[in-house]
């Protein structure tokens, strides 16, 4: 109950402060509110806004952590602040700054998806991996973030997005027989579909076969 009850004031005191920053978005006074997620991150993180941008993905995660434990509260409420971060500096049309800080929410939000008891707040996790996708859609995925988006997309019957991850990380590594054998699996999985769910997905019966096909020569290939 206790920590019930300090997560929603910690999202009801973040509601207040991206309601001012906002305000101050909409006058296009971008240092205001840059200054005020600054304060937002360190009165209810405990963060730096400065060093959670320098810092690694994996060091943010031991920051959240307590006895081995993450704070999945704290996880998300960072990630919607460096998305906020990242809205108010493209505002400001300072891009590279603002890549940084969608690509560091994208990569936690992944990072959480993975966890083991995420499957309890994945509905919010899956959100916003959803929100800030077409904001970072010209970034350079690493191998692990694409792992992890093929799991998401075909988790939301996407497939053919799910599809162009698979195969794009298959040309940047294209003898990584993990990823063909889950990728047959997964194929796999979708002949079986109902063509009205194939249709949803944004492919063909035709399309998935020859998606099949090529995975069977990738994986021969690699034998």
């Amino acid at each position: 109950m206790y920590r019930r009850d300090y997560l929603m004031r910690m999202i009801e005191q973040f509601t207040v402060s991206m309601g001012q920053v906002m305000f101050q978005r909409q006058n296009r006074r971008f240092a205001e509110a840059m200054e005020l997620l600054t304060q937002a991150m360190k009165q209810l993180l405990g963060l730096n806004s400065k060093m959670v941008r320098a810092l690694s993905v994996k060091d943010i995660i031991t920051l959240l952590s307590t006895n081995g434990h993450f704070d999945a509260g704290k996880g998300l409420l960072l990630s919607d602040m460096l998305v906020a971060e990242g809205d108010v500096l493209n505002d400001a049309e300072q891009e590279e700054e603002a890549s940084t800080c969608l690509v560091k929410a994208l990569e936690l939000l992944l990072n959480i998806r993975r966890m083991e008891d995420a499957e309890h707040g994945m509905t919010d996790v899956d959100e916003r991996i959803a929100a800030v996708l077409p904001k970072a859609q010209n970034i350079r995925m690493t191998p692990f973030m694409m792992e992890v988006l093929i799991e998401y997309h075909d988790t939301a019957g996407q497939l053919s997005k799910a599809e162009d991850m698979l195969f794009f990380m298959l040309d940047d590594d294209p003898g990584n027989t993990t990823a063909i054998e889950q990728g047959i699996a997964m194929v796999e999985r979708w002949i079986k579909l109902s063509p009205e769910d194939i249709e949803k997905g944004n492919l063909s019966t035709e399309e998935i076969q020859e998606s099949y096909h090529v995975l069977i020569k990738k994986k021969q290939s690699t034998n």
